[in-house]
């Protein structure tokens, strides 16, 4: 029998995104083996359950042994590397799962391996599958935990959501001086949203244009701050509309401030993810509209 443990999480996403699986291994047999396949069925669960309820279940593969130990003799440690690929789909639908806490993973091994005599010559003297298991475990089904902390990074690195980030000319926003702070703070949200703090992404998003009115010696950032800063567009109508619509953005993230004596609002995963791209489109927009020293872009003589 071998006894795994799973010591980290690896993303990869050039070409088609893969997780690779860290495990730690070690052999309880009496004989030398030397392994000759190791495949393994991945499901999301909701918890550190084995053997998982299918019905309450995710299958996202089935991964294989990329690299690591082959030959084992009783009580030695190795490491195995066990690589599945992953498609958006499948990572929204952990994303679903996990609901914005640890991700929790059952997984079971199918490992076949050669038996080898411990007197030289080293031949192989049979092939048969070998049981892997978790310590305490041993039904064959290996339940993991994964910390959120370290699953953000993983998803990070497995691109996940850049699409939706490709698809709109967000992260390059051209530098204004009067707009560091305020990036800053679009930098807190972007942060916020990859750690799942919807709220706090929302809170952010408004301290960006809160900067902004207070540079603009005003309290809260309204209509009439945005018209400042706008104020070298020619067309009239376009100014004033675009104005009033970025003030309706800030409304929406002011919703996240806690006012005494009104109710709460709470937030979601799509509202934050609606709020951080409104807050980055509109600041790559007056920063656009603004000279490099953050002043309103002069007009143009008609």
């Amino acid at each position: 029998m071998i006894l795994v443990d799973l010591k980290s999480t690896k993303g990869e996403c050039s070409g088609v995104p893969k997780l690779t699986l860290n495990l730690s291994v070690e052999s309880q047999a009496d004989v030398q083996f030397a392994v000759v396949n190791v495949t393994a069925t991945i499901r999301v669960t909701k918890g550190m359950i084995s053997p998982p309820d299918l019905s309450e279940a995710y299958f996202i593969g089935t991964g294989f042994l990329q690299s690591g130990d082959r030959r084992l003799s009783r009580n030695a440690k190795g490491h195995w590397q066990i690589g599945i690929p992953l498609s958006s789909y499948q990572l929204q639908k952990i994303e679903e799962m996990r609901n914005r806490k640890d991700l929790f993973l059952n997984v079971e091994f199918f490992c076949v391996a050669g038996w080898q005599a411990n007197a030289p010559p080293l031949t192989i003297t049979d092939i048969t599958r070998v049981p892997v298991n978790v310590s305490g475990y041993s039904d064959g089904c290996c339940p993991f935990k994964v910390p959120q902390s370290e699953w953000v990074k993983t998803l990070r690195d497995l691109g996940y959501g850049d699409c939706v980030l490709c698809e709109i000319p967000l992260r390059g926003v051209p530098v204004r001086v009067g707009l560091k702070r305020a990036l800053a703070h679009l930098e807190d949200a972007w942060v916020h949203f990859s750690n799942g703090n919807d709220e706090e992404t929302l809170i952010s998003c408004y301290k960006a244009f809160e900067f902004l009115a207070k540079q603009a010696k005003m309290a809260d950032p309204n209509q009439q701050v945005f018209e400042k800063i706008v104020a070298g567009i020619e067309d009239e109508k376009k100014r004033k509309r675009l104005a009033l619509l970025m003030d309706y953005v800030c409304r929406f993230f002011a919703l996240s401030r806690h006012e005494e004596g009104q109710e709460t609002v709470s937030f979601n995963r799509k509202d934050s993810e609606y709020a951080v791209i409104l807050a980055q489109a509109t600041l790559a927009y007056l920063a656009k509209s603004m000279n490099e020293e953050g002043l309103p872009s002069a007009r143009r003589p008609v």
